[in-house]
């Protein structure tokens, strides 16, 4: 896209061909040594018109983010769209998760390379992963009757996905395969998760 072009057309399709010039630049570059001048050159804008539409380079990391974990999250619930049970529903979402943050090109550069660290910080801001967390564990709560507050379950989102980062990040001294995944899920995670859920509130 020019600069000439890129002041012309529909808002919507300008601000999609950004996010493809910003994705493309931490492909190419890693996402902590992209520069907001890498992506404006890459948009062909300048840097000044890509900050004055589109917000500071982590608001457009954030955009890029956003985009990929909504399209993730679809696969998510296909995948998902006949396993029943709570339980197995949330390891099994969360083992599929895992699995497509190292195969999905723009969630690899993110979480798994030397940007891991400064990406997961704000990845835990972005509301696409959040519902995709409170999703897995919605069944769950339903047999909570209630009495789990809005606070605790802010709180278990944010520990979910910090799990399903760190997997991603760090699968250990060797390669973990998925079954071996799901059974620490199965045997320490979702017990944890159950127990929780069981315990009264405090008031």
């Amino acid at each position: 896209m020019s600069q000439s072009t890129a002041g012309m057309g529909d808002p919507t399709t300008e601000m999609e061909a950004v996010l493809d010039a910003a994705a493309a630049c931490y492909l190419r570059f890693g996402v902590d040594k992209t520069t907001a001048v890498d992506i404006a050159k890459a948009a062909g804008i300048s840097r000044a018109t890509l900050y004055r539409r589109y917000g500071s380079h982590e608001a457009i990391f954030l955009a890029v983010l956003t985009r990929e974990s909504e399209a993730m999250m679809l696969d998510a619930d296909r995948h998902l769209a006949h396993v029943t049970d709570p339980g197995a529903r949330i390891v099994e979402g969360m083992v599929f998760a895992i699995g497509e943050i190292t195969r999905r090109p723009v969630h690899a550069a993110v979480f798994t390379t030397d940007s891991a660290g400064w990406a997961a910080t704000k990845a835990l801001r972005v509301d696409a992963l959040r519902r995709l967390g409170e999703a897995g564990i919605r069944p769950m709560l339903a047999q909570a009757d209630g009495s789990i507050s809005e606070q605790t379950i802010d709180d278990l989102v944010d520990w979910m996905l910090r799990i399903l980062i760190s997997y991603a990040a760090l699968p250990g001294p060797a390669d973990l395969e998925p079954d071996d995944i799901r059974r620490h899920l199965s045997t320490l995670f979702l017990p944890a998760l159950s127990g929780l859920l069981a315990a009264p509130t405090s008031t």
